[in-house]
């Protein structure tokens, strides 16, 4: 008889007392969950201790998820890992070890939107554990291999937002600032994610302009259609009409199925134009998009 393959939980943290339990007690049928807290203030520590005797405070925090999802890894024993943050939970442990069972080293998990919010994406966060697949990238990191994971199961994972980053609210611009200005002229999908967070910042003028860097390098259709709709939704915010029609204009081009593209050219296009906008927002199918947010 085969052996049924273990699975472990990773969760790095840092002052995250407020949520941590609920991620903690929403794996509680693991074979082991491993903690790798980076710096905490308050209780997280000791919480985590309640739920799992593997908890490590020995890495130092140097701005790098992927070191410190990585340092946490490398404790783990068993067969597979499913990656969890902090202030998210898993629907179903039983659909993990389902999972499990038919892929052969990566899954998709569905990631879900906490409060009954529309976005929606695959992401490989359960994975075989062997010294082949590894984190990277400092700041929205992923594996090594490419993709979202392999299309088998049914695993989902609901994502928040955690009260700490109100403790460093910059932590991510920090890092991807730094994650560019090093890589140079081989930044590609860093600068967007830069351009994002200035969009989410305010900054538009540096929104539209890290964006534009990337938009003539970018080589994945999906996240580059949804820089253009990002870039034109910057333009709009500087009145910047014309342009922000051109820009989603370019989303659309590359999918016409993006409905949130098709939608926003009807929101800032002129009311005799507007309405087949929207018509044809009805039938756009969000086949190959990135993020789903309808």
């Amino acid at each position: 008889m085969n052996k049924k393959p273990t699975i472990a939980v990773c969760i790095i943290a840092k002052n995250e007392s407020a949520l941590i339990e609920r991620a903690l007690l929403s794996v509680k049928d693991a074979d082991a969950i491993y903690v790798c807290d980076t710096g905490s203030l308050d209780n997280t520590v000791e919480i985590a201790k309640k739920h799992t005797k593997n908890v490590c405070t020995d890495f130092k925090w140097v701005d790098s998820f992927c070191e410190a999802q990585n340092h946490c890894k490398s404790h783990v024993k068993e067969d597979w890992i499913l990656s969890l943050d902090s202030d998210e939970f898993c629907h179903d442990f039983s659909e993990v070890r389902k999972a499990v069972e038919l892929a052969q080293d990566t899954v998709a998990v569905e990631m879900i939107a906490e409060g009954g919010g529309t976005l929606t994406f695959k992401f490989a966060r359960l994975f075989r554990n062997c010294p082949e697949i590894y984190w990277v990238q400092p700041i929205h990191k992923h594996l090594n291999i490419s993709g979202a994971g392999e299309e088998v199961g049914n695993v989902k994972i609901t994502f928040g937002w955690s009260p700490a980053h109100a403790l460093d609210p910059d932590r991510t611009l920090r890092i991807l600032e730094k994650t560019v200005k090093d890589e140079g002229d081989s930044a590609c999908r860093n600068l967007y994610y830069l351009g994002r967070e200035y969009w989410y910042k305010g900054r538009h003028k540096e929104c539209t302009a890290t964006l534009g860097r990337y938009v003539q390098i970018a080589n994945w259709d999906a996240e580059k259609a949804d820089a253009f709709l990002i870039m034109s939704m910057a333009y709009s915010r500087e009145g910047l009409d014309d342009d922000a029609r051109s820009a989603v204009a370019q989303a659309i081009i590359i999918n016409p199925n993006f409905k949130e593209a098709v939608q926003w050219m009807g929101h800032i296009s002129k009311p005799e134009n507007a309405q087949q906008w929207y018509n044809m927002s009805a039938t756009a199918s969000n086949v190959n998009i990135l993020f789903n947010r309808t």
